[in-house]
């Protein structure tokens, strides 16, 4: 039979936290326009992929214990697509110039405007900030779920691993 085993308490304080700010971070994305995608427009873009983040996130919180592996692979998984989101697809240049100059700079899209018609260099720095924080979050995630694997599988730092 599975049992519900939850991870950490500090493992659910991170992962809570992640959640959230990945929410801000898909609304700004939503907002920008020119990152977003289906549901929101007709494309299906990465953006449609990432927001398959929230059950991977949901999954590692709420998971049974025997799958707690899991849990910590898929959060690897995802921690390594976001990071390499931003580092690729979407700089934390693109994501300033969407708000600061009312337009995208990428130029596979155009100069797309936001849906605000907004110039503002503080809501691009908010929204370079909001996604920085959430790939420090998803590292934090990550690492405390492999610790809370380490610890179930008895395998606390300064001791011999089991064969």
């Amino acid at each position: 039979m599975m049992t519900f085993q939850p991870v950490s308490l500090r493992s659910r304080v991170i992962l809570l936290t992640t959640v959230a700010v990945g929410f801000l971070h898909h609304t700004d994305h939503v907002l920008r326009a020119d990152h977003s995608g289906w549901p929101f427009i007709r494309d299906v873009t990465p953006f449609t992929f990432s927001l398959l983040a929230y059950p991977i996130l949901f999954f590692a919180l709420f998971g049974s214990s025997w799958r707690l592996g899991l849990r910590a692979g898929l959060l690897t998984v995802l921690t390594i697509f976001t990071i390499g989101a931003h580092t690729l697809i979407e700089t934390p240049q693109m994501q300033y110039a969407s708000w600061a100059f009312n337009r995208s700079i990428d130029p596979a899209l155009g100069p797309i405007p936001n849906l605000l018609c907004t110039q503002s260099p503080e809501l691009g720095i908010a929204a370079v900030v909001t996604s920085l924080l959430l790939n420090c979050l998803l590292l934090a995630a990550t690492t405390s779920v492999l610790v809370d694997l380490r610890r179930k599988n008895g395998l606390e730092p300064g001791t011999a691993m089991r064969t």
